[in-house]
C-alpha cells in the first residue's frame, strides 16, 4: 500500500513537471556560480599581478628615500637648487656665448691664419704662445 502511494505520487505529471522545473533552476544556479567563479579567478590573478608590481614599486621608492636622506644627497641638492656652497668655496659659473662666430673672427684675428682644431689645441700646450702669435 505504501508502495502504491509512492508511486502515484512519484508518477504523477503536475509533480513531474515541478521535479523538471528544479532540476533546470539547479543546472542554471550551478552553471552561474561555475561562472562566476572562473571571473574570481581571473581578477584574483590579475590583482595578485597588481599587487607585485605594487611591492616592486614600493621598493625603488623605499630605495630612493634611503638615498635622499644621506648627507652626500642633501648637500649636493643644497648646491644645485639653492646655490649653497662650503666655507672657502668658489663658484665658477660658465655663461653660454651668445657670438660664437665673433669669438671665431677674433680666435682667427689672433692666430693671423686658420688652423685646424688640433693643430690649435697642440699649440695652445705644447708650443711656445709667442710662436704661434708669429705664425
Amino acid at each position: 500500500m505504501a508502495n502504491s502511494i509512492f508511486k502515484k505520487i512519484f508518477s504523477s505529471k503536475p509533480l513531474s513537471y515541478l521535479l523538471a522545473l528544479l532540476l533546470l533552476f539547479t543546472f542554471v544556479s550551478l552553471g552561474r556560480e561555475i561562472n562566476r567563479q572562473i571571473h574570481l579567478r581571473g581578477e584574483l590573478a590579475h590583482l595578485q599581478g597588481q599587487a607585485i608590481t605594487l611591492e616592486t614599486e614600493n621598493q625603488r621608492l623605499l630605495n630612493e628615500l634611503e638615498k635622499i636622506q644621506t648627507d652626500f644627497f642633501k648637500e649636493k641638492a643644497a648646491r644645485e637648487k639653492m646655490g649653497l656652497r662650503k666655507p672657502g668655496e668658489r663658484m665658477i659659473v660658465i655663461v653660454p656665448s651668445d657670438n660664437l662666430e665673433q669669438e671665431k673672427e677674433s680666435n682667427l684675428k689672433y692666430f693671423g691664419k686658420k688652423i685646424s682644431n688640433f693643430k690649435a689645441w697642440w699649440d695652445q700646450f705644447f708650443s711656445n704662445k709667442e710662436d704661434i702669435r708669429k705664425e
